[in-house]
């Protein structure tokens, strides 16, 4: 399973999430995690389509997309994504 994130430096809800995946990561360290940039990485993230509201959270298995949150979400909301994937 990997967690690819979109971020943007100037996006104030992917600061405030930065709190609630470090506290994914710890209860999760067998899950990969990728983050973009939405501007610096530009090429990769459009291959995700990112549409216009960030952070992007976009949960792969096998290198499929399974499910997507968009924008601030709680870390609940990650968790119960997570688990229905398993």
């Amino acid at each position: 399973m990997k967690i690819i994130t979109i971020n943007a430096m100037w996006c104030p809800g992917c600061i405030v999430m930065h709190k609630v995946w470090n506290n994914i990561k710890k209860s999760y360290p067998n899950i990969e995690f990728i983050s973009y940039d939405y501007d610096m990485d530009e090429e990769i993230v459009k291959t995700f389509n990112p549409g216009k509201i960030l952070p992007i959270t976009i949960l792969l298995v096998d290198d499929i997309e399974k499910d997507r949150l968009n924008g601030e979400v709680s870390e609940e909301k990650i968790i119960d994504m997570i688990e229905k994937n398993k």
